[in-house]
C-alpha cells in the first residue's frame, strides 16, 4: 500500500533519502580521509623524529671518534669536527621535543635523551680539556671508560623511542589497509545510493503511474459513457483528480438523462402538433376551411414555412443526438458512387436552376462502401450550401477521386469562402459564417455537424479547403470498395 502523502511530498522525499544517504557517505568519508590525513601527518612526524634520533646516535659516536683522534693525532680538523657537532647535538634535542610534545611517552623518553647526552657531552668536554693540558693519554681511557657505559643509557633510550614510534604510528601495512577501507566504504556507499534511488523512483512511478492509468482509462470510460473504476484511495492530486472524474461522470450521467428526456419530449411534445399544425395549415392554404384573400394565403404560407423550418430544426436536431449517441445504426454495401452523386443532384436541381447555376459531375467509376441515403443526405446538405451561397450563373462541380486511403468525394463552389478564423469550427452545431446567414439562407446551422456526425460513423473524415472570396471545397474520404 502506498504512502498517502501528496505528490509533492513524494517527490521532496524522493529527492530526501538519496540526499541523505550522500550526505551521510560525503560525512563517513570526510571522516576517513581526515584519519588517514592524520595517521600520514603522524607517520611523517615519526619519520622525522625517527632521523633526528639518529642523527643524535651518529653524531655521539662521530664526536667522540674525532676526540679519541684529535688526542692521538692533534689534528685541529679533528677538535673542529667534534666541537661543530657538539653545538648542533643541542639544536637536534630541541628539534625533538617539538615534535615528541603530544606525545607523552615519546616527549618522556626524549627528555631521558637529553640527560644522558648531556652527560656524555660532559664527559667529552672533560676529556678535551685534560688532552690540551698535555695528558692526553689518561683523558682517551678516561673517555673510551665513560663513554661506554653512558653509550649504553643513550642507546636504550633511543631504542624506546623507537619502539614508542612503532607502537604509535602507522605502519605501511595499515596506511594501505586504511586506504583500502575509504575504497570499501567508498564503492559501498555509492552502490547502497544508488540502490535506494532506484528503488525509490521505481516505488513511486509504479505507484503514480498505476493510478495514472486508472484516471486515462476512467477519461475513455467518460467519454464512451461507461461506469468508472472504483475510486482511487489516498489524498494526494491524483486522488483528488479521481473524485472530479467521478463526480464528472456522475454530473455527465445526470445531464444525459435531462438530455434524453429534453430529446424525447422535442420528439413527442412539439414535433408530433407542429406536423399536425403543419398539415392543417397545407389544407387551410388549399382552402379546405374556406376561400382565402391573396392576404391570407401569404400569411398562412408564411406560417407554413415557418413551421417546416422548425420541423426540419428538430428532425435534425434528433439526428445529430442519435449519431452522436451512437444510436443511428447504419447498414453499410458497396455503392455506386456516381449513383449516389446523381441522386443527390436530382434532388437539389430545382434550387440550381433557379439560381443558373451549373452542378458538373465527372466520372469517377468508383465503389464505395456506405449507406446510401446517408451519403446522399451528406451530399444533399453539401450541394445545397453550395448553392446558397454560389453567385447565380456560377458553377458548382462535384467530383469522386480515388486515393490510397479510400475514396474522396469533393463539392467545390465560386461562392465567397470561407474567413480564415471560421475553418476551424465551421462543423460545429449552429456555426454560422455570418450572423445574418440564419435568417438570409434559412439554415439551422446543424447540416455540417450532421454531415460530420454522418461521416464520422462510416469511419472517414471531413474537411474544408478555403480562402475568403475564392469559392470553397467541401470534401469527405469514406471506404472504398
Amino acid at each position: 500500500m502506498g504512502l498517502d502523502l501528496k505528490l509533492s511530498q513524494k517527490g521532496l522525499l524522493l529527492v530526501a533519502i538519496p540526499l541523505l544517504f550522500q550526505i551521510v557517505f560525503v560525512v563517513v568519508l570526510a571522516g576517513l580521509i581526515a584519519t588517514a590525513e592524520n595517521d600520514a601527518r603522524i607517520a611523517k612526524r615519526g619519520e622525522r623524529i625517527t632521523a633526528r634520533v639518529g642523527n643524535v646516535s651518529k653524531g655521539l659516536i662521530e664526536a667522540e671518534l674525532a676526540l679519541i683522534g684529535y688526542g692521538c693525532r692533534r689534528y685541529p680538523q679533528l677538535k673542529e669536527r667534534y666541537e661543530a657537532i657538539d653545538l648542533q647535538l643541542p639544536k637536534d634535542l630541541e628539534q625533538l621535543k617539538k615534535l615528541s610534545k603530544d606525545v607523552p611517552e615519546i616527549a618522556t623518553n626524549i627528555t631521558s635523551l637529553d640527560v644522558d647526552i648531556a652527560r656524555l657531552r660532559q664527559n667529552m668536554r672533560v676529556s678535551l680539556a685534560g688532552i690540551e693540558s698535555g695528558n692526553w693519554m689518561p683523558a682517551v681511557v678516561k673517555l673510551a671508560s665513560q663513554s661506554t657505559n653512558s653509550y649504553f643509557s643513550v642507546k636504550k633510550e633511543i631504542e624506546s623511542i623507537t619502539g614508542q614510534i612503532k607502537k604509535n604510528y602507522k605502519t605501511d601495512a595499515e596506511t594501505e589497509s586504511m586506504k583500502s577501507l575509504i575504497w570499501t566504504v567508498l564503492i559501498v556507499m555509492l552502490c547502497s545510493n544508488i540502490v535506494v534511488t532506484i528503488f525509490m523512483a521505481l516505488y513511486f512511478s509504479n505507484s503514480i503511474a498505476g493510478r495514472l492509468k486508472i484516471l486515462a482509462d476512467n477519461a475513455v470510460r467518460v467519454k464512451d459513457h461507461k461506469e468508472l473504476n472504483a475510486p482511487i484511495s489516498g489524498n494526494d492530486e491524483i486522488a483528488d483528480l479521481d473524485k472530479v472524474f467521478h463526480s464528472m461522470s456522475n454530473a455527465l450521467t445526470k445531464a444525459e438523462a435531462r438530455k434524453a428526456e429534453f430529446v424525447s419530449m422535442i420528439s413527442h411534445d412539439l414535433r408530433s402538433p407542429l406536423t399536425s399544425l403543419q398539415f392543417t395549415l397545407a389544407l387551410a392554404e388549399k382552402g379546405s376551411f374556406g376561400e382565402l384573400n391573396e392576404k391570407g394565403k401569404e400569411r398562412f404560407q408564411r406560417a407554413d414555412f415557418t413551421v417546416q423550418r422548425l420541423v426540419k430544426l428538430i428532425n435534425e436536431l434528433l439526428d445529430i443526438e442519435k449519431m452522436e449517441a451512437g444510436m443511428l445504426h447504419m447498414e453499410m454495401i458497396p455503392e455506386d458512387l456516381d449513383a449516389l452523386i446523381k441522386r443527390s443532384i436530382d434532388s437539389v436541381a430545382p434550387l440550381a436552376e433557379k439560381k443558373s447555376i451549373a452542378i458538373e459531375t465527372p466520372s469517377s467509376g468508383l465503389k464505395v462502401n456506405v449507406e446510401a441515403d446517408r451519403i446522399v443526405q451528406v451530399l444533399v446538405n453539401l450541394i445545397s450550401n453550395a448553392i446558397k451561397f454560389a453567385p447565380e450563373g456560377s458553377k458548382i462541380v462535384v467530383s469522386g477521386n480515388e486515393l490510397p486511403t479510400g475514396a474522396k468525394v469533393t463539392v467545390a463552389d465560386e461562392g465567397r469562402g470561407i474567413p480564415k478564423q471560421m475553418v476551424s469550427s465551421i462543423f460545429d452545431r449552429f456555426s454560422q459564417v455570418e450572423k445574418e446567414d440564419a435568417t438570409a439562407h434559412g439554415g439551422s446551422g446543424l447540416g455540417l455537424a450532421i454531415c460530420k456526425a454522418i461521416i464520422e460513423g462510416h469511419g472517414g473524415i471531413i474537411g474544408v479547403d478555403s480562402e475568403e472570396g475564392s469559392g470553397s471545397r467541401f470534401w469527405f474520404i469514406v471506404q472504398k470498395c
